[in-house]
């Protein structure tokens, strides 16, 4: 008899062994976890002393859940330890090897976590747990120069790619970027799933959609790149779009964003976000959000999200060909084509959704200055 020769020690433990999947349901299993993108980890039996009824190269898939499926010893030998540390590789996204004897003492060095075997055959085992988790999902929201230059600094990781620029469809964008085209938060969270790292970059144009976007994905890490007085602003924007509290919208919010490598260029500021997905990626491991999260964040803001454009008030009024002013910032706008909200009866045209979503929240405030005439719009 060799060291790797089956020695059941336990009849429990053969019954249950002869239950198992087989390899090609393990393997189907793990396609559809895999199309599914949840994070799941293989165990595998490595190392064997008998009396155990594991064998070497016995495997196993377990979930995020908890749940196991195929053979790497029996429940009182292996099953509950393998599952409770392979929830822990699944949760950090780091590997490790694990061995389990009557002796933790006997089998413990460098690289190996040892833990007391229960069962009563005594024998010994090694197994490798290995986490699979789903790509993480970079979104990038703008199409500033910083925006373009972070999609093409980031294909040196390992990371899909999302850019939100309208613009973006015929930019010079590495291949594989996906470009999405809309500013509404909620499609924006579709498009990316639960968790990603958001990066808003577009220079206040539509900021505060992008961070709206980030809370409902349940991303990790949302960084803004802004002055401190812009953030404060975007934020207030993100926190009407959610009608959430400011407060806990700007808890979530990374500002100022990329570690201060005293960048000055585009490049440079992309470089430095860079190394700051690293860091977070690193201290938040590779594994995505709970998806149920995601579905709480986002019920809790279908009921109330007024982010959606009314399309009566949308279309209510039709451009006429003048020239207006924005009654936000002041700027001259061509009605054809520009962000329109309805108040009171009137259409008001901005140069850019940020300015519309500002007006939106608080128009008294802004139509206070119009009837000041400071400014005038249509």
């Amino acid at each position: 008899m060799t060291a790797d020769t089956p020695v059941d020690g336990d009849e429990t433990e053969t019954s249950d062994r002869s239950a198992t999947a087989t390899d090609g349901e393990l393997a189907e299993r793990e396609r559809a976890l895999q199309a599914r993108e949840e994070p799941y980890a293989r165990a595998t039996v490595v190392r064997r002393e008998p009396p155990v009824s594991a064998t070497v190269g016995d495997h196993a898939l377990v979930t995020a859940d908890g749940d196991i499926h195929g053979w790497i010893g029996g429940v009182s030998c292996a099953q509950s330890r393998v599952v409770s540390e392979a929830q822990a590789a699944i949760a950090d996204g780091d590997p490790q090897l694990i061995g389990l004897a009557p002796d933790p003492d006997a089998i413990d060095r460098p690289g190996l976590a040892a833990f007391p075997m229960l069962c009563h055959s005594e024998g010994t085992l090694e197994v490798f747990i290995e986490p699979v988790l789903p790509t993480r999902e970079l979104l990038v929201v703008g199409g500033s120069p910083i925006a373009h230059s972070l999609v093409r600094l980031a294909t040196e990781l390992a990371v899909d790619v999302t850019i939100v620029d309208p613009d973006g469809a015929d930019a010079d964008l590495p291949d594989g970027t996906t470009v999405v085209a809309t500013l509404e938060p909620d499609e924006i969270a579709d498009a990316v799933g639960t968790g990603p790292f958001v990066v808003v970059a577009s220079m206040g144009e539509y900021d505060a959609r992008g961070v709206a976007a980030g809370m409902l994905a349940d991303a990790p890490y949302v960084g803004l790149v802004a002055s401190e007085a812009r953030a404060d602003e975007v934020v207030e924007r993100a926190a009407g779009l959610l009608e959430h509290d400011p407060a806990v919208v700007r808890e979530g919010v990374t500002n100022p964003a990329g570690v201060d490598i005293s960048a000055g260029t585009a490049a440079e500021l992309a470089t430095s976000l860079l190394a700051e997905l690293v860091e977070v990626r690193a201290a938040t491991g590779r594994a995505t959000a709970g998806a149920d999260s995601t579905a709480e964040s986002r019920a809790g803001t279908e009921t109330t999200d007024t982010t959606d454009p009314d399309p009566e008030t949308e279309s209510a009024a039709e451009p006429d060909d003048e020239s207006v002013v924005d009654p936000v910032c002041g700027m001259t706008v061509d009605p054809d084509g520009a962000p329109s909200v309805a108040h009171d009866g009137t259409t008001y045209y901005f140069c850019c959704p940020g300015c519309a979503d500002s007006f939106r929240n608080d128009p008294d405030d802004y139509l206070a200055s119009t009837d000041n005439g400071v400014l005038e719009s249509t």
